[in-house]
């Protein structure tokens, strides 16, 4: 039965193209992440989902085909298989509503849609992974290091930091956008929808709005 354990990735990158907050790179971190997966791990081609935001994607990174993408690589899962999930992109902070919580902050990453996925969404997630099996979580983004609350191990960039302050990241810029800012574009979404609706010759209006790496195993 061994060897039927499944190997499953769901690889998400987003570059924010022709926006403000738009990165270079992390489309060819997934794709070189895809081809190490199945060179040297070992993973079926057919079994790694692939979600970026280039023209010519089959599936966008929107925050539901991500969240979707999660669920089925989880739901499908058995004891003994491995499975991955390696994000790239922006990451933010919205203020928290859980009584207690010591920062007063969540941590999210970014789709290419700004529907944000949370740490309590993927803290959920793993919460539904079956006995036996495992996950691997990869976020490269800023505010990744606390992406998934008790998990078993994680690893991020400021132990390092701390440890050698000449330490240099790969990004030269912070893989972050303000919360503000993720609000504001949401609600220039909302009054451009308003503006179509009112004004039909306005054509249609496509508007999507760096670093540290963070690995979480559960």
């Amino acid at each position: 039965m061994e060897g039927k354990n499944k190997r499953v990735a769901v690889l998400v990158g987003c570059n924010y193209p022709n926006t403000s907050n738009e990165l270079h790179g992390c489309i060819n971190d997934v794709l070189a992440m895809k081809d190490t997966l199945v060179k040297r791990f070992g993973f079926d081609p057919t079994n790694i989902e692939l979600l970026t935001d280039a023209p010519d994607s089959s599936k966008m990174p929107t925050g539901a085909n991500i969240k979707q993408a999660l669920t089925n690589m989880v739901d499908g899962a058995e004891a003994g298989d491995v499975l991955y999930f390696h994000y790239s992109g922006h990451g933010t902070r919205i203020p928290s509503k859980r009584h207690g919580h010591p920062f007063r902050q969540e941590e999210a990453i970014v789709p290419c849609d700004f529907n944000l996925i949370t740490d309590l969404d993927l803290r959920q997630l793993v919460n539904r992974l079956p006995k036996g099996a495992s996950l691997t979580i990869l976020s490269d983004s800023c505010h990744s290091g606390g992406l998934i609350d008790k998990e078993k191990e994680q690893i991020g960039p400021y132990s390092l930091v701390h440890q050698n302050s000449t330490l240099k990241l790969g990004h030269s810029s912070p893989k972050t956008i303000p919360f503000e800012s993720i609000m504001q574009h949401l609600s220039s979404l909302t009054k451009a929808e308003h503006h179509r609706r009112w004004n039909p010759s306005a054509g249609s209006v496509w508007l999507r709005s760096q670093s540290e790496v963070s690995v979480a195993i559960a």
